[in-house]
């Protein structure tokens, strides 16, 4: 075949540009769709919170506790996340000079202590680091409790 014809055949024909831009126009809807059914229930939600909160009174003194506890703990929980993201920063490039070392080696004996050395410190970070996130999670569901308890209906 020549590459005339081999292009003819897979040249695109006006009736596979026609469907392409029809699921390209049916995806754009359904990304409407979406969108516009996201902010439906966002009013939905935010109309429900604010007829369960009661008065403008209970409101401002729910939002007083919640400046006075609630954002006090969210700064120290970003703060963590903070400490969290350097040392684990740190601990990757630790790890890559470490890897790097390895190649380095000027004998198969300093290699294999490097190598034990890479999995030993990998091992311990992993250990580290799952024990971090489970903390992290632990502590954020308790912040989110807090932070929604004085709008349950049990606090009016």
């Amino acid at each position: 075949m020549s590459a005339t014809g081999t292009t003819k055949a897979t040249a695109p024909t006006p009736e596979t540009i026609n469907e392409f831009f029809r699921e390209a126009s049916r995806s754009y809807e359904k990304a409407l769709k979406s969108g516009i059914q996201l902010q439906e229930e966002s009013v939905n939600l935010w109309k429900d919170l604010l007829t369960k909160l009661g008065s403008p009174e209970g409101l401002q003194a729910k939002l007083e506790s919640m400046s006075a506890n609630v954002f006090p703990q969210a700064r120290n929980r970003m703060e963590e996340f903070v400490e969290t993201f350097n040392r684990t920063s740190n601990q990757t490039i630790d790890l890559f000079e470490k890897t790097l070392g390895v190649y380095q080696a000027s004998s198969v004996t300093e290699a294999q202590r490097r190598w034990q050395d890479l999995i030993e410190s990998s091992l311990t970070t992993l250990r580290v680091n799952v024990h971090s996130a489970l903390n992290t999670n632990a502590k954020i569901i308790t912040s989110w409790t807090e932070l929604l308890d004085p709008f349950s209906p049990a606090a009016k």
